[in-house]
């Protein structure tokens, strides 16, 4: 715990120092290729990740880096529950729980682009027992509502996991507006998605239209580095079979026990700060 607290504190000092003095620096580059770093520090009121509430009655913090080169990208996302309710007769408390490394490499071709990656979810061990990987592609065209197709592939648990997801979005320019002596263009981005999801393993199977999400977020632009974007998120369940398969799987089921009257949708949301440079 006091690892993963030490952790927590030192990736918020990094993040503290990069956003305030890795712009300058930027600016004083030769202007040719190099690579480039995405910073975010988000503050949702709930944690919901393909439809699944993993957090309850608390606020949850995302922190995110990522460093980019020619296509090539490594992130590596956190969540801070600040009363974590993971695990039932588990005192309330601020807890470091999931760490999450992301290898991308992206390119495109005319109106088309594509993304290939793999993904190592850091889980502590009390609530999930197995770490999992998988790998994942995701496809994409530069037309109207930019639809995009992302199928992930279970690799580290046993049996057949696989996830598919189909998206659309689009962003509405909206006004130019002053702010701290900067003025940026604002804009309106909404989208959703829908979700197949298929378990095949030993000892549990699982199949049925998953998950389903309607978000909107808006962009105001603080510097030319900085972006607020405050964000609301509606999730909700495809089928009846997803519905009990979500209900069963919240915190909320977690920590009250079997037979507890839980959700499967949930509208949530919050604000996200990013630094890009």
């Amino acid at each position: 715990m006091k690892r993963k607290r030490k952790l927590f504190t030192g990736i918020l000092i990094l993040f503290m120092v990069l956003a305030f003095t890795l712009p300058v620096l930027a600016q004083e580059a030769e202007q040719e290729e190099r690579p480039t770093a995405n910073l975010s520090w988000s503050f949702y009121s709930k944690y919901v990740w393909r439809g699944y509430e993993l957090s309850a009655d608390s606020l949850v913090m995302f922190p995110s880096i990522t460093i980019s080169y020619k296509g090539f990208a490594m992130n590596m996302w956190g969540d801070m529950d600040t009363s974590y309710k993971g695990n039932g007769g588990e005192n309330s408390d601020s807890k470091w729980w999931e760490t999450d490394w992301i290898l991308t490499y992206s390119n495109s071709w005319k109106k088309f682009n594509y993304t290939l990656g793999w993904i190592y979810y850091d889980i502590d061990p009390s609530t999930y027992d197995r770490a999992s990987q998988e790998l994942f592609t995701t496809l994409g065209f530069d037309v109207l509502l930019k639809p995009s197709l992302s199928i992930y592939r279970e690799i580290a648990l046993p049996g057949e996991r696989w996830y598919i997801n189909l998206g659309v979005s689009h962003s509405f320019p909206t006004i130019k507006r002053e702010i701290f002596g900067y003025c940026g263009e604002q804009s309106l981005d909404v989208g959703a998605w829908i979700s197949y999801m298929s378990i095949n393993s030993s000892d549990y199977d699982y199949e049925a239209m998953h998950d389903g999400n309607i978000w909107a977020a808006y962009n105001i632009p603080i510097s030319s580095y900085m972006t607020v974007v405050p964000s609301i998120n509606y999730s909700l369940p495809l089928s009846n079979t997803a519905q009990t398969n979500i209900r069963n799987s919240t915190f909320n089921y977690f920590n009250r026990g079997p037979g507890t009257n839980t959700n499967s949708s949930w509208v949530y949301g919050g604000v996200t700060l990013k630094v890009a440079f």
